[in-house]
């Protein structure tokens, strides 16, 4: 409470001020609410006929003035106190208000300072953790960029060394390979000696077995040309014989049509056999102009079935399809 007085002194003397009125009118306060009553009395009152009428009515009437004067003047004063308590009231209202509100205003302040030193601490802390881990990177980032200049010197060192040895390396393999040279060419030319000499021979000894070779092959030639001429005869022979076979079989079989002997009638014929000879299919290509002798002959070559065929395979694949003129004459 004092430290609030201390806050807000106006506040308390208007409270103290309005409390001290309010004490005083308690002590002091008259009822106006009803008129004063005379006093009675119990003394006989001689009615006199002496006293003036007039002059008693005007009494009467300047007391009841004076009691509606005094009347008006307490409910006057009475609103006037009433109105005066109202505006302390409401003044002690808005005092609370504006306590209540400077009392918020404190708090929110008192809030936000809390809020923005805890923040700032915060942030404090976040700078100290920030620079915290930027001197272990940084320490970390030393430490590795002397680890790598160490890797790097021995890298160096490592890189000369190894170039000192692939220089003398390479010397050793430049020697080697002019030794190597040396002796590819010397065996180079044995070779080519050795190859000129092997050519030559084989050179004679390719031509002596061409001229062998040419030999044997004439002689071959003239005994296959021999044995061709002597299967082609054979071939000649059976196939006459296998023809001459099939026309006597086709004319025994063949019926002439009446009325076709003066004709002079002929016709191409295919027949297609079987690997046996047997007569798979019989077509005239080129007719006689005469239906009567085509179907004849047609006739004539199924009714031969089957047809006489070579004893060779070789020759039957010739017979498998034949085409042949039927000429009676």
């Amino acid at each position: 409470m004092w430290d609030l007085l201390r806050r807000n002194p106006l506040a308390a003397i208007l409270a103290v001020l309005m409390h001290v009125a309010f004490l005083a009118f308690l002590v002091v306060g008259v009822d106006w609410r009803k008129a004063p009553k005379p006093i009675e009395s119990d003394v006989q009152v001689v009615q006199a006929r002496v006293v003036d009428e007039a002059q008693l009515q005007e009494q009467l009437d300047q007391i009841r003035t004076d009691q509606q004067r005094k009347q008006a003047e307490a409910a006057a004063a009475r609103e006037r106190e009433a109105r005066e308590l109202e505006q302390l009231r409401q003044r002690r209202e808005q005092e609370k208000a504006r306590l209540a509100e400077l009392e918020a205003k404190r708090r929110a302040a008192e809030q936000a300072r809390k809020e923005a030193e805890a923040k700032s601490l915060a942030e404090e802390k976040a700078r100290a953790q920030a620079e915290a881990k930027r001197l272990a990177e940084e320490k970390a980032r030393k430490q590795a960029e002397a680890k790598r200049l160490a890797e790097e010197k021995a890298q160096k060192e490592a890189e000369a060394k190894r170039l000192a040895e692939e220089k003398a390396r390479k010397e050793a393999e430049a020697k080697r390979l002019a030794e190597e040279k040396a002796r590819k060419e010397a065996e180079a030319k044995r070779l080519a000696e050795e190859k000129a000499r092997k050519e030559a021979e084989e050179a004679a000894r390719q031509q002596a077995e061409a001229e062998q070779a040419r030999r044997a092959a004439e002689a071959r030639a003239r005994e296959q040309e021999l044995a061709a001429q002597l299967q082609a005869t054979r071939d000649q022979a059976e196939i006459g014989r296998v023809v001459a076979a099939i026309r006597d079989k086709v004319e025994r079989n063949w019926l002439r049509p009446p009325g076709t002997a003066a004709l002079g009638l002929k016709c191409r014929v295919r027949v297609r056999l079987g690997a046996n000879g047997s007569v798979l299919l019989v077509n005239v290509i080129e007719s006689s102009g005469n239906g009567a002798f085509d179907r004849s002959v047609e006739s004539a070559v199924r009714k031969a079935d089957p047809l006489p065929m070579p004893g060779t395979e070789r020759l039957k694949a010739q017979f498998r399809e034949l085409t042949f003129e039927f000429d009676p004459e």
